[in-house]
């Protein structure tokens, strides 16, 4: 009996043809399109250099109650993004202020028993640039209303009203 190589046995089994070929170049092109789309995936965008902010948040009228859930160093959170607003550094309370019609149809601000206005001032650490203030990669701007999670307490509908950056 003849001796037959190993590879002469191969060959004769299976002869390389251009679908072969044809079904490589679909693989390395497959991979090579895959490998591409996740590279494009991870492009950093500019890198934000945060520093640290410190924002102020007013509230026309809210319960008295409010003010035991919140305290000095307390943390903060915006309710839609989640965003943190750092911490509490100062609590100012005064009269609440409340916008009704007058008997003469005039519209006065006006006080409401049990309710005060609020001024939170808190620490944050984000970027004030022209297009408003970063925080965890979301825009907010002054005058913007929102709802913050301060502590244990929740602030609807007040309003960012001032914004600086600190050791600038």
């Amino acid at each position: 009996m003849p001796q037959i190589s190993f590879r002469r046995l191969i060959m004769r089994k299976h002869k390389f043809t251009w679908i072969d070929l044809l079904i490589i170049i679909v693989v390395i092109v497959a991979a090579f399109s895959i490998k591409s789309k996740f590279d494009k995936a991870n492009v950093v965008t500019n890198q934000v250099q945060e520093k640290d902010i410190e924002l102020s948040f007013y509230i026309e009228a809210v319960p008295e109650t409010v003010l035991n859930g919140i305290h000095i160093d307390s943390p903060v959170r915006e309710s839609v993004q989640g965003s943190s607003f750092g911490k509490v550094t100062k609590i100012e309370k005064g009269p609440s202020v409340i916008f009704a019609s007058d008997d003469s149809g005039n519209v006065v601000a006006s006080e409401k028993e049990g309710y005060i206005s609020l001024k939170l001032t808190m620490k944050a650490t984000g970027d004030l640039n022209p297009n408003g203030i970063s925080l965890d990669k979301s825009v907010y701007y002054v005058g913007q209303t929102v709802t913050l999670y301060a502590g244990n307490s929740i602030l609807k509908d007040g309003r960012i009203s001032d914004v600086n950056v600190l050791n600038e």
